[in-house]
């Protein structure tokens, strides 16, 4: 015995669509949500609007960030110019206390030069003056003998 159309509808749920007048298929849910979202962007200009709006909050979130990013960048930048400058003047100072050393180098070789000829000549002197008081002395006692000569 077949069951009445009203007792059918007391055993199914009341969330299950009756399928007496209508013609009813199974879908797969990832094709029901494909076909759902195009129905809705197809048939809703309000969902359209909720969607672009969306889109232009998510736009401005995105420049607000890109704008905080070119900001750090450009600070970076400047302090990067400042550093760049001042190690420019720093070598600049290096490089002429650079030659103001290499002309003391240059000095220094010259004074050890000179010191060492004055060191030949003090110590010609020295030898000079070691045979004078040699000859001095061979006098001074010639002299004490008694030899007047």
């Amino acid at each position: 015995m077949e069951e009445s159309s009203a007792a059918r509808r007391m055993t199914e749920s009341k969330h299950t669509p009756s399928c007496e007048n209508q013609w009813c298929t199974e879908t797969p849910i990832g094709l029901r949500k494909l076909t759902n979202s195009i129905m809705d962007k197809n048939f809703s200009g309000f969902r359209d609007e909720r969607g672009s709006m969306r889109r232009l909050i998510n736009v401005k979130r995105e420049l607000k960030y890109m704008k905080e990013v070119m900001s750090s960048l450009m600070d970076k930048q400047d302090r990067l110019t400042t550093e760049k400058t001042e190690l420019k003047l720093r070598l600049v100072e290096c490089m002429k206390v650079s030659v103001i050393n290499q002309g003391l180098k240059e000095e220094i070789q010259e004074i050890k030069k000179q010191n060492d000829a004055l060191k030949a000549t003090c110590q010609d002197y020295e030898n000079s003056l070691r045979s004078l008081q040699v000859k001095v002395q061979y006098r001074i006692v010639d002299r004490m003998e008694g030899g007047f000569g």
